[in-house]
């Protein structure tokens, strides 16, 4: 019954309070004397009843004394509980990575950098190197060199690796060595250095690096891709100075990248914009640096991006309307929303018309660096079928590859089967596409053939007719699956002139012959 309900509640309630009850019995008997003296039920339920609201009186009574006399009273406990749910359940949702406003500049909340950035293309010629009838672009030594003398509080480098000072005292390599004195002249001024790099190997010894950190010039992390991924490297070369000017493209920190081999970048000045955006893949590479470090599942909020091929950023680039955004590889160095670098190369050759003008030092739809043979390397069709593709649908499509004496001797069986497809392709809107391959060699001297990794064509961008893509990967497989690199893509009628006058330049040049 109700009344019986009643009774075991009240009972349950008085005994788990501690309170103390007359028994005369067990629990069992339910038997308790009355004040009346009678073994009543009825009249143990009314006391009982009389003694918790007593009870009750005598609480209520002390618990208001207690509050006059309390910095937080006990009813404010309840309500500061519900304010915490309500805080948690209407602020929490901004912490959660599928909510973009929690840790949005400006710039990402509008998607426009307000900024006026300068950008240009810097490039190295080496040694004995010349172009008749073209306006030279800046040396990459005349920008590291301001770059480095204008630096007031902070340089940070992304660097495969260390080699600005030469050993040898060969004649060019003075460049090298200024630009290794320069690093030194900001960090006594007070400029707070930091270096992310591929770990030391018998290749790359990083020796420069490890003189700047020993005495106390810059901070310096190593990247072990081996642990990370199996194989791979940190390919990846920009400068985030200030974090306003940057200095991205295809030179190491070698002498020479300087006057011994043919590179080429961007360098964009006053631009916070696009150096808050490559300063989230530095970050995620310092990251990486600490020993014992494995990759995420999931990257921090901070370093998602809102800017890709989809959504570039609006931008104002020599004084003219602009879109950038940034992409990255490997895949999983992406925090959510950053374009993964192979993507962004399809991505652009996809949005081409009229012409894909493609300049890189090595091309293999295929890895060749997975593990110890052949055996665990993989064909890579990714860039190749977006080549194809582009030919078959009416678009021009021409490869300046690099020759040296280190080329894949693989590269020439697939870039001939890109040009037997020129006969198979259709006609349409009284148009048809077509491949070319051409490559490009520099010339050497009996001294200079001794210099080591030197005398290439290094480059690694593509022009089409509406965007100029610069990046850091040379367009193998292993550079997009284990290998860390950038790249930047300008929708800029200013760069997509600039950037194809050089590709023209170099493709109609003495240094280029048909395959």
């Amino acid at each position: 019954s109700q009344r019986s309900a009643l009774s075991f509640y009240l009972l349950y309630s008085a005994v788990s309070d501690d309170r103390p009850l007359s028994m005369t019995s067990s629990f069992g008997s339910m038997c308790w004397p009355t004040q009346d003296g009678r073994a009543d039920m009825t009249n143990f339920e009314m006391d009982l009843f009389d003694t918790r609201m007593n009870s009750y009186t005598i609480e209520k009574e002390e618990s208001e004394q207690c509050c006059r006399h309390s910095i937080i009273r006990p009813a404010c406990v309840p309500i500061t509980i519900i304010s915490l749910f309500i805080v948690m359940v209407v602020f929490f949702p901004l912490f959660n990575d599928e909510t973009i406003d929690a840790a949005l500049t400006r710039y990402e909340r509008s998607g426009i950098c307000s900024e006026s950035c300068r950008v240009q293309i810097v490039e190295s010629l080496p040694t004995n190197i010349s172009f008749a009838n073209f306006t030279d672009n800046p040396s990459t030594y005349e920008v590291w060199r301001r770059l480095l003398s204008e630096a007031k509080n902070t340089i940070d480098v992304a660097a495969l690796y260390w080699n600005l000072r030469d050993t040898t005292g060969y004649p060019t390599s003075w460049q090298g060595n200024d630009t290794f004195r320069g690093f030194i002249s900001a960090a006594k001024r007070n400029v707070k250095i930091r270096i992310a790099q591929n770990i030391a190997s018998h290749q790359f010894a990083q020796i420069d690096s490890a003189y700047l950190a020993s005495h106390g010039y810059a901070k310096v992390r190593n990247l072990n891709f081996t642990k990370l991924f199996g194989s791979g490297v940190l390919h990846t070369k920009f400068w985030i100075v200030d974090s306003r000017h940057i200095y991205i493209g295809s030179a190491n920190m070698d002498w020479k990248s300087l006057t011994e081999v043919k590179e080429l970048g961007y360098v964009f000045w006053n631009c916070s914009c696009l150096a808050s955006e490559l300063s989230k893949i530095f970050i995620t590479y310092w990251k990486m640096g600490v020993d014992g470090a494995k990759v995420p599942a999931k990257w921090p909020l901070s370093l998602r991006t809102i800017f890709n091929f989809s959504n570039p950023l609006h931008i104002s680039l020599n004084d003219q309307r602009a879109f950038v955004f940034v992409s990255s590889s490997p895949r999983s160095f992406n925090a959510k929303g950053r374009e993964e670098d192979g993507d962004a190369i399809v991505a652009t050759m996809e949005d081409a018309r009229r012409f894909i003008h493609i300049a890189v030092m090595d091309y293999l739809p295929s890895t060749i660096c997975m593990g110890n043979n052949d055996n665990n390397n993989t064909y890579w069709s990714k860039l190749d079928d977006a080549i194809r593709s582009a030919a078959y649908r009416g678009v021009n499509v021409r490869m300046l590859i690099s020759q040296w004496k280190h080329s894949k001797r693989q590269m020439k069986p697939f870039l001939r089967s890109l040009l037997d497809i020129n006969e198979a392709l259709p006609t349409r809107h009284n148009s048809t596409g077509s491949i070319q391959v051409k490559f490009f060699a520099i010339p050497s001297n009996e001294q200079q053939k001794e210099i080591s990794f030197a005398r290439v064509n290094h480059n690694k961008y593509m022009v089409t007719d509406r965007i100029a893509y610069v990046g850091t990967s040379n367009w193998v497989g292993d550079y997009f699956l284990t290998t860390a690199g950038v790249g930047v893509a300008l929708i800029s009628p200013e760069l997509v002139n600039s950037l194809n006058a050089v590709f023209l330049r170099d493709w109609n040049s003495q240094y280029a012959h048909d395959f």
